[in-house]
């Protein structure tokens, strides 16, 4: 499915060569400071898989902002993902990974690794609710993304406990580190790597876009928040990113992490506390986790997060970024992974239940449960991404937003109404992947004309926007810039089309509540 074996030739001529590597079309090499690299060729796109970023956070580094990454003698093979980090078993998937702590690793696909190939960089960030996740999925594979002209990048970080504790002692043993946000800390790390990197396979360091989902959206959002990511990225994309939730605050992570610690027999002394911590295992880490929590989210740490993320965007005190959000059409298939129920959020409402549901019910009347689905999807998904994209429009930088709302006539006739949340990843990256994973194998022969003809277009946009800050190019239709005076948004479902006021009543509710709690203005 790629017509470069030619340029990986190329790459001969460039810094492979140059700094000693061989080439060939199937084992691909190259040298950067770290030692030299051996990948492997998927269709005539270079990948370089395994690569650390950062220092194993093992032993005394568990809990440490990441250190630098080691070097290496000889060739190191590339051929293989490394473990991702340490995460409970999914229910919905089989344990396929490798795991281990020792799992800062990252991983790029490249058409063309010339020095002077210059591509834009795109940094895919993976979700799981801070708590599962990694760059070895099958569906992250970025092969046809790369084909389009961009250097792909993933990587894993930190999860769980392990990556998001805000224990007292640890922030007294070393007060000149940021502490909490480890998960965030790799991200920062492993775009550090990129910069200092990333030319060496072909990609242009000044031209980076973050992207990611769920988790990775709220990471996109987060990062571009946090002033210890600025300059690292030049645009951003959230998909699902959950733009309005308040950022954790730092005395509610402080007494999650002290409950841990107590429940784990951590207590005394700060040196006592760090001791048992460092002792556990990753087991009882994770059995510890998997009876207490959901999921975990970065904290108000007062360094890399030092405000409310969505009080950072409505005041302007951002990364300077073009910037891409949306959100799918039911992201409410969310609510059961969460422990949220359709009930509990009607309930929630309050004195307020009967009002909101009348500007839901304009179009007709709707079960409790459809109307609890809908108040999901709406005030946590899809007011976030129009929301911060007004505020990062108002600031003057170029903001667009999507709904995703196509279901493929295979689902349908499953009974799938509206795209579930994550439905789209396999549109962004292709459905290279699916025949190795083992929840979507099943559909990989179902793919459709009409399917592929959607996955080029989001893919189009996608580069586009990587490219230039911009998702349009010479495709139709146009995808409008989202602003305050204009908020049109790109929905992709059986037609593509540019949708405006998209659906503002419901939006609008969403924003009296966020209002209330922040003192500020909706940004439309």
């Amino acid at each position: 499915m790629r017509r470069i074996l030619l340029s990986l030739a190329i790459a001969c001529l460039g810094i492979a060569c140059a700094s000693g590597g061989a080439q060939s079309a199937d084992t691909p090499t190259l040298t950067i400071a770290q030692g030299t690299l051996a990948g492997t060729s998927d269709d005539g796109v270079a990948v370089f898989k395994g690569i650390p970023f950062a220092a194993p956070p093992v032993g005394e580094l568990r809990w440490r902002a990441p250190q630098p990454a080691p070097n290496w003698s000889g060739t190191r093979d590339a051929s293989q993902f490394g473990p991702i980090c340490p995460q409970a078993a999914r229910r919905d998937m089989p344990d396929l990974f490798n795991k281990s702590e020792d799992c800062l690793t990252l991983n790029v696909w490249s058409a063309d690794t010339s020095a002077t190939a210059r591509r834009p960089v795109m940094v895919w960030i993976y979700g799981g609710a801070f708590v599962q996740g990694g760059s070895a999925y099958p569906f992250y594979n970025g092969t046809d993304l790369a084909r389009r002209g961009v250097v792909v990048v993933s990587f894993n970080y930190r999860l769980g406990y392990l990556g998001f504790l805000a224990h007292p002692a640890l922030a007294r043993e070393n007060p000149n580190e940021p502490t909490g946000n480890y998960g965030l800390m790799d991200q920062i790390a492993a775009l550090k790597w990129v910069q200092a990197n990333i030319a060496q396979f072909g990609g242009d360091p000044s031209n980076v876009t973050i992207f990611g989902e769920s988790a990775g959206g709220m990471s996109v959002n987060d990062l571009v928040a946090s002033p210890a990511a600025r300059g690292l990225f030049a645009k951003a994309i959230a998909e699902s990113g959950l733009g309005l939730l308040p950022t954790t605050p730092l005395a509610r992570a402080q007494s999650s992490a002290t409950d841990f610690a107590t429940r784990m027999g951590a207590t005394g002394d700060d040196k006592a506390v760090l001791t048992k911590l460092r002792g556990l295992s990753v087991d009882e880490i994770l059995a510890d986790q998997a009876a207490n929590v959901r999921t975990l989210e970065p904290m108000l740490d007062g360094k890399i997060l030092p405000e409310d993320v969505s009080t950072a965007f409505a005041r302007g005190d951002i990364a300077k970024v073009a910037y891409l959000a949306g959100s799918n059409s039911n992201e409410a298939t969310l609510m059961r992974a969460i422990g949220t129920s359709g009930d509990g959020m009607i309930k929630g409402l309050g004195d307020r239940a009967a009002q909101v549901r009348a500007v839901y019910e304009q179009d007709g009347k709707l079960t409790d449960e459809q109307f609890a689905q809908q108040l999901f999807t709406d005030g946590l998904f899809a007011a976030g991404a129009q929301g911060l994209a007004g505020f990062v429009a108002k600031d003057g930088e170029p903001a667009h937003v999507y709904q995703f709302a196509y279901v493929a006539d295979g689902m349908r006739r499953m009974g799938q109404t509206g795209v579930g949340h994550g439905g789209e990843i396999v549109y962004v990256f292709g459905f290279r992947g699916l025949a190795d994973d083992p929840r979507l194998a099943r559909f990989a022969g179902a793919i459709t004309d009409k399917d592929r003809a959607i996955s080029d277009k989001v893919q189009t946009y996608w580069t586009n926007f990587a490219r230039t800050g911009d998702p349009n190019g010479n495709s139709e239709p146009q995808w409008p810039p989202y602003t305050p005076a204009s908020p049109e948004l790109m929905l992709f479902g059986d037609t593509t089309q540019a949708v405006p006021d998209f659906r503002k009543p419901e939006i609008a509710l969403t924003y009296k509540l966020w209002s209330a709690r922040t003192g500020i203005a909706a940004p439309f």
